[in-house]
């Protein structure tokens, strides 16, 4: 699945906002537009019946492909803007309901011009590719999700036939009503998880939707929607399919091919599930904390006085100063930043953290601020990253898998800049500057400290160890250096937060410099 981990998760904007307005206020219409809600006998009679018309009874397999668009979700330019767009140039999926698992190939090619924001992934030394946008080259990525999980089996049932199927099975939770003429089923699962699907005239499934849990943004929304069906040897199968994740689009396609029971779908399939459940195969659901314990090595030293906590990946810097410390970006979720509070703690426990200083607002360097928020720490972020913290990441819903700031809720301690703030006590200098006019993140920002000429940078520039030269600078990379420039700042090193060191010399040959 494309990397998200989410991730971060990953952006939602302030659409976000407004597609959780939206559900109340279509929670509130059904209470006055549905016929009455009849028993779980009566739902599975309309169950029954969209399933005689869709060919679901039979159908044990199926398998599809196509093209069109896909959006790595919590990767946007602006805090309230849209994810970026890749053109899909090859999607299959194949859905085992009999296991049931569900694997998705799909290839995709980084054409949006200019390019901006996030979705890169991590850098493959196998391919050469991922890191740095743009992305040369078809990138290919392939996930299992194992139907046996929770959040698997909310995947497979987010799909028009296996919503049917997961009717079936929880058939005894099954309500049905009607809504603006349209047939709506709905059912529990779990003990928490509400999937609702709409039925068209013709008893088609036209739209599925379903809450779950995801680490940066609470209690999300997640949809399937279905049209243009055709009759296949008496399975109808939707022709166009569009998912969208807490309001935006993250998979659009136009199916070229279906194959009903095929062979190669059955063969889909995925090992034993991970004790006590877990995320399974679906994007981005928050982990229990214990699957998140540090195992990492040792907090590998960097120059006096500032670690890498979690050197070789993407992580958090601690930067000593002589009464504080203070923590350079807030990756992962929950688990993570308590592991890392924790390890601070234990390196220098007589030191409070008087900051966490966020970078940007993609879900994979932020996850891990609303437990900052529970714990009392102040945030420093630029201005543009403000509304969408206070309004939507600090306050959404978090009633699926309730963390330590919606147990105990807590006004986050925000402290924004606009171009330059400088934290010093005299002997440590710590540097927080704009990256103007950065295409990865609108509002991005870069640390410098000048007693040992030490840059350290979020999404600019990525090592490529081995790879040939891209076919032109990034102009992430190239961006970063105007900076630098612009700063006159004196850098011998490089810092990248999702894993290791580099000369200035490499960054300014990668900008063509």
């Amino acid at each position: 699945m494309l990397i998200v981990i989410r991730p971060a998760l990953v952006q939602y904007g302030g659409f976000m906002t407004k597609t959780l307005v939206i559900v109340v206020a279509a929670t509130t219409l059904l209470s006055l537009e549905v016929a009455g809600q009849n028993t779980a006998q009566e739902a599975r009679t309309v169950i029954d019946a969209a399933a005689a018309a869709m060919g679901t009874t039979g159908l044990q397999s199926i398998q599809y492909s196509g093209t069109g668009s896909t959006n790595p979700t919590g990767q946007a330019y602006l805090s309230g803007g849209p994810w970026p767009r890749f053109t899909v140039t090859k999607y299959t999926m194949s859905v085992n309901y009999t296991v049931p698992a569900m694997r998705q190939e799909l290839v995709r090619i980084d054409d949006e011009r200019p390019p901006r924001g996030g979705g890169a992934g991590g850098y493959n030394p196998t391919t050469f590719q991922g890191g740095i946008r743009p992305i040369p080259g078809d990138i290919i990525q392939n996930q299992n999700t194992d139907g046996r999980t929770e959040v698997g089996a909310l995947s497979i049932w987010l799909t028009p036939h296996g919503f049917l199927k997961g009717a079936v099975a929880n058939a005894a939770t099954a309500k049905t009503s009607t809504v603006r003429g349209k047939k709506v089923v709905s059912f529990r699962a779990f003990g928490k998880y509400t999937v609702t699907g709409t039925l068209n005239a013709q008893n088609l499934v036209e739209r599925v939707e379903t809450l779950l849990d995801i680490a940066f943004t609470g209690d999300t929304l997640f949809e399937g929607i279905y049209s243009d069906y055709r009759n296949l040897g008496g399975v109808k199968f939707p022709m166009h399919i569009v998912m969208r994740e807490g309001g935006f689009p993250t998979l659009d396609v136009t199916v070229a091919e279906v194959r009903p029971n095929s062979p190669a779908a059955l063969q889909a399939a995925v090992g034993n599930p991970p004790r006590g459940g877990g995320a399974g195969g679906g994007r981005g659901a928050a982990a229990p904390a214990a699957a998140a314990a540090r195992t990492e090595p040792e907090p590998e030293k960097i120059a006096d006085g500032v670690w890498f906590l979690t050197p070789g990946v993407e992580g958090s810097i601690l930067v000593e100063f002589n009464d504080y410390v203070v923590i350079l970006e807030a990756p992962g979720n929950e688990a993570y930043t308590m592991a890392a509070l924790a390890e601070v703690k234990r390196m220098v426990p007589a030191k409070p953290i008087k900051y966490v200083v966020n970078t940007h607002h993609h879900a994979d360097h932020a996850g891990g601020l609303r437990a900052y928020v529970a714990e009392g720490i102040p945030i420093i972020t630029h201005e543009s990253h403000k509304k969408y913290y206070e309004e939507q990441i600090f306050r959404n819903p978090r009633s699926l898998n309730p963390d330590r700031l919606a147990s105990a809720p807590r006004a986050p301690m925000l402290e924004t800049m606009k171009d330059t703030r400088v934290l010093t006590d005299g002997t440590m200098t710590l540097e927080l500057h704009l990256m103007r006019d950065q295409p990865h993140s609108d509002g991005m920002l870069m640390a410098y400290i000048p007693k040992d000429k030490l840059l350290i940078q979020a999404d600019a520039y990525a090592p490529r160890p081995g790879a040939p030269p891209l076919p032109a600078p990034s102009p992430y990379t190239v961006n970063l250096v105007d900076n630098v420039g612009r700063l006159k700042l004196d850098v011998a090193r490089v810092v990248h937060i999702h894993g290791g060191i580099n000369a200035y010399s490499d960054l300014l040959r990668a900008a063509g410099r």
